[in-house]
């Protein structure tokens, strides 16, 4: 079974006007897995070399880009679906509709159902017991 780490962040709030900390459980990041990473962990679980599976997750992330700005879903069944999406601004009628109304463009990821039921069933464990005040 998976843990998620986790450690406790003091906050200072102002609640009507007075100054009270709080604690907070915060998740504990272990860093960022690397591409090299992931292409080495795909070598060993497969029979293709570290640079093989290097040069298939390049080409997969290119691919995943090209449909995303090509405005199409991408779904990973075992991962999930990656979706381009945009921020607007409403206008009052068709005539007052210009490109100016799209404030941002961004990606959404909606994870599987195998990614959920794994997070659903994951524990947790306190990474250490400093105090930081954030």
């Amino acid at each position: 079974m998976a843990t998620i780490p986790y450690k406790i962040v003091v906050r200072d709030v102002f609640v009507k006007g007075e100054r009270k900390r709080i604690y907070t459980p915060k998740l504990s990041s272990a860093g960022k897995v690397s591409t090299k990473y992931l292409a080495r962990q795909v070598a060993v679980e497969s029979t293709i070399s570290d640079n093989e599976a290097k040069r298939f997750i390049d080409g997969f992330a290119m691919v995943i880009r090209q449909a995303l700005v090509n405005d199409f879903q991408v779904k990973l069944d075992k991962l999930g679906t990656f979706t381009p999406k945009i921020k607007v601004k409403a206008v009052d009628s068709e005539e007052d509709f210009s490109l100016d109304v799209i404030q941002s463009k961004s990606v959404e990821f909606r994870p599987s159902v195998e990614v959920e039921d794994e997070l659903k069933t994951a524990s947790f464990r306190k990474v250490n017991l400093n105090l930081k005040h954030v």
